[in-house]
């Protein structure tokens, strides 16, 4: 059972192909809290986030984020122009 949402409540939703299932089309729909954050950090080349509630890793290391987010800043920058 899924707590309700707070303030400082940080939601998340995971939709992923999954390959075993039947058709083609199916997909996965995970959704849930992990409540106020607590920590964001990298932890043996994944991207951790504690919460309160629960906790997320995903295969993403520093060198991929810091490469996403400079790429979102120079769209952004671009856009104001």
């Amino acid at each position: 059972m899924v707590n309700e949402a707070v303030e400082n409540d940080h939601a998340f939703s995971i939709e992923l192909d999954v390959a075993k299932l039947d058709e083609v089309g199916d997909r996965v729909l995970i959704e849930g809290h992990i409540g106020e954050l607590i920590e964001v950090n990298f932890v043996e080349d994944m991207l951790e986030i504690k919460g309160v509630e629960g906790n997320m890793k995903i295969n993403l290391n520093e060198k991929e984020v810091q490469r996403l987010l400079n790429t979102r800043r120079a769209v952004n920058r671009r856009s104001r122009l």
